[in-house]
């Protein structure tokens, strides 16, 4: 593990440290280099040293394609101490106490065992056929055993990504987007959840073109179709408005970003909660929210391809748009929550989801919006 050329060595501790010292962190010590007698094994190495922290240092190389070491993080890792003390082009060290930065603590059997993730997020680009990337997509999940009564090391196990675990339903994936009758109603007390009454009702295929005034708001629904386990969670990506039927038309308006309402908004998207009040069988299949449609209004001043005549004596704008979404199924795993979370301060990205599932584009027909006169 200490076989490491001398061009590749990474410095772990101060220039005088002593070999006892040096080892108690977990790295390898030499007397024949007196500029680095300390420094941290081979590449890959991942380790709890005797003063309880974790060790870990990884290699671009060790995926294919190389790994994006700028996209590597701790997943509890929001502090400054929890950032790689050690980063260059080609290796990122980590190295901190087993009880900080979001690790978790469990006791088994008279040990005490810590356990971490480390994770790398992947760039998704647009492309004229769909979404691309050319990042590796990596989690390591390391658990540290200590005996409970001296904190001595006894081992350090690394679990790599693990498969999904399957679902209990075969046959291809459906996953149907479709717009609901409901009305706005009053809610009090500012909350999210979406009434029944809202939701209880749906315009058919045959409805299309749909025709609303600009000041109605659009109750949406995107759901999985034909699968019966329940802990299948539907996580929604992106969703956006086009003027037809073309998915990356150049004119387009974000609704959701990351399965959040878009931040660019005036009138921003309302999420609704599925819960079990809802007297669906599956909530987790299904996921809702309310387009305020005032912000087609000011996009059609701006691009008049929205644009359509069906009142040719009215000076103001009729608007013909389709909605669509970008959606994953996600399993419940010890790696995978399957949750959005859209505060500012835990906002994150779905990415890695939509890594490891397969990504499903829905559409609506077309919904012509009348500028109220």
């Amino acid at each position: 593990a200490c076989e490491v050329p001398s061009r590749r060595r990474v410095a772990c501790g101060s220039l005088g440290i002593s070999d006892a010292a040096c080892r108690s962190k977990g790295c390898c010590y030499t007397q024949d280099n007196a500029e680095m007698p300390c420094y941290y094994g081979d590449t890959g190495n991942i380790g709890c040293s005797k003063n309880g922290h974790f060790v870990i240092l990884l290699e671009k190389e060790m995926t294919k394609p190389p790994l994006d070491l700028t996209s590597v993080y701790l997943k509890g890792g929001f502090s400054t101490s929890c950032n790689p003390v050690n980063r260059s082009s080609d290796l990122i060290v980590f190295n901190f106490p087993v009880s900080a930065c979001g690790a978790i603590k469990k006791v088994e059997g008279g040990y005490v065992i810590y356990e971490t993730d480390v994770m790398a997020t992947r760039q998704v680009l647009e492309g004229p056929k769909g979404k691309v990337t050319r990042d590796s997509l990596f989690r390591l999940t390391v658990r540290c055993r200590y005996n409970g009564s001296d904190h001595q090391q006894l081992e350090a196990v690394v679990y790599t990504l693990a498969p999904p675990l399957p679902a209990t339903d075969k046959g291809d994936l459906q996953i149907e987007l479709r717009i609901a009758k409901g009305t706005l109603v009053e809610r009090g007390g500012g909350g999210e959840e979406g009434t029944c009454s809202q939701y209880s009702s749906w315009y058919l295929d045959s409805d299309y073109p749909l025709v609303k005034f600009l000041r109605d708001p659009v109750f949406v629904e995107v759901r999985i179709l034909g699968r019966t386990d329940p802990s299948l969670v539907l996580m929604l990506d992106r969703c956006w408005a086009t003027p037809n039927q073309e998915l990356h038309n150049k004119v387009s308006w974000s609704i959701l970003e990351d399965g959040c309402p878009f931040a660019g908004d005036n009138y921003q998207t309302v999420l609704h909660k599925v819960t079990v009040s809802s007297g669906l069988q599956f909530p987790s299949h299904h996921k809702r929210f309310e387009v305020k449609t005032f912000v087609f209004m000011e996009e059609s001043r701006a691009a008049p391809e929205w644009k359509v005549n069906l009142r040719p004596s009215m000076k103001g704008f009729d608007l013909q748009i389709y909605f669509h979404c970008s959606a994953v199924v996600c399993q419940p795993s010890a790696w995978e929550s399957c949750m959005t979370a859209c505060e500012p301060r835990r906002k994150r990205s779905i990415a890695h989801v939509t890594q490891q599932n397969h990504e499903v584009l829905v559409s609506s027909g077309p919904v012509i919006f009348l500028e109220p006169e």
